[in-house]
């Protein structure tokens, strides 16, 4: 079986560098980009196959990946419409295109809409679908398959799927800027810069394997590191004056907001 990517930036190229890791061959992944240059770093890097030729990975791919930006999705779509090639799985990354929505394009199609993120490509990733109604169960398993070697994934309805995104799809750039304040938070109160941010990193993804390990919630689990009287209950007293859970809402809610209105437009 044949991947094809048309696109293979940041996410698309995050995908093809978990399947590599999760032990999927280099030879059946194929990829078109803009540029020559592009190509050629994918072939030397990653070991395959890149062109800057939609129609030839359209023409052999047995599974049809979309990896580019909202604004080039029309003009993709027609160039598939119009290749002539025979309805296969087509699966979409797009923000704010629907199943739905590729439908009124390509109707009949086996469509797949999902939204990964970069941690896959070190097989911690989240992956969110979506299914038309004409893809056939095989399909949404052997979709669904080939992500699970790379973290976890989640079949999500329509009406909660920008919510979803927000969280799992835009949520690791909330985390990467969270790590950056405790680091800088750090080094203002003395610590070098270096271990300031190897001691934010180690201690965020510690702290994340433990609350997914245990049974009790991450706010139980705070309280429990919060000994009252003590320096960590008084750093979370800031932060509870600060108000940080309703930071959170506001971003996660204008995150979503935003995806909604790129499907719009």
């Amino acid at each position: 079986m044949k991947l094809g990517f048309i696109g293979a930036g940041e996410m698309g190229g995050a995908i093809i560098r978990g399947l590599l890791k999760a032990g999927f061959k280099k030879e059946n992944i194929l990829a078109s980009v803009r540029t020559p240059e592009k190509a050629n770093l994918l072939a030397s890097t990653l070991g395959i196959a890149a062109y800057t030729d939609n129609a030839r990975v359209i023409a052999e791919a047995d599974r049809l990946f979309l990896a580019v930006k909202p604004a080039q999705m029309s003009q993709i779509l027609s160039e598939i419409a119009a290749s002539g090639v025979a309805a296969k799985p087509l699966i979409s990354m797009a923000l704010g295109w629907s199943v739905e929505k590729i439908e009124k394009v390509l109707p009949h199609w086996p469509i797949v809409r999902m939204m990964p993120n970069t941690p896959l490509a070190l097989g911690e990733g989240v992956t969110l679908f979506q299914f038309a109604a004409a893809t056939p169960q095989p399909v949404r398993e052997e979709v669904m398959k080939l992500f699970e070697s790379m973290g976890h994934t989640y079949e999500i309805g329509l009406e909660v799927f920008d919510v979803a995104t927000a969280l799992s799809g835009s949520g690791p750039a909330f985390v990467y800027h969270f790590i950056d304040g405790l680091a800088r938070a750090a080094q203002a109160q003395g610590l070098d810069e270096k271990l300031a941010r190897a001691l934010a990193i180690q201690t965020v993804l510690g702290a994340a394997k433990l609350a997914q390990h245990e049974d009790t919630t991450p706010a139980q689990l705070a309280q429990k590191v919060a000994t009252p009287g003590g320096c960590t209950a008084a750093g979370m007293e800031v932060l509870i004056t600060s108000d940080l859970k309703e930071v959170l809402c506001e971003t996660l809610a204008a995150t979503a907001r935003r995806a909604k209105e790129v499907a719009q437009s």
